[in-house]
């Protein structure tokens, strides 16, 4: 009798024609898997970047580790874009309307911020 074979991101009964290399029970776990290991990459490299700068007691790169909007540790300096200074697309965003509610070119209303000269 052979063994009953798992998907190794849900679980579920792999068939019994799969061949011995098969993981996954098809593509969305596939996929699943492959985003968890890019975060574990990440991380990783967050991590390794996070130990040098406090052995070399390295401020410049700490500061880069660090998003300006919210202080959380960001993984902008790990595998993403080099100049990426912000944790999200959310913080991006809160840094320009605060940096354009300065000079009065975005005006506030409600919860959103509109740029002047357009219209809804």
């Amino acid at each position: 009798m052979a063994r009953r074979r798992y998907c190794h991101v849900c679980g579920a009964v792999l068939p019994k024609t799969a061949t011995r290399q098969r993981l996954y029970c098809g593509p969305a776990c596939r996929a699943q898997a492959y985003r968890e290991r890019q975060a574990t990459e990440r991380i990783g490299a967050l991590g390794r970047l996070l130990l040098k700068a406090v052995a070399t007691d390295d401020k410049r790169l700490l500061r880069r580790l660090t998003c300006p909007v919210c202080g959380h540790m960001t993984y902008a300096a790990g595998s993403r874009r080099r100049d990426a200074k912000y944790c999200s697309a959310r913080r991006r965003d809160r840094a320009y309307r605060r940096r354009h509610r300065q000079y009065g070119d975005v005006k506030v209303s409600g919860k959103r911020a509109v740029p002047t000269g357009t219209t809804r």
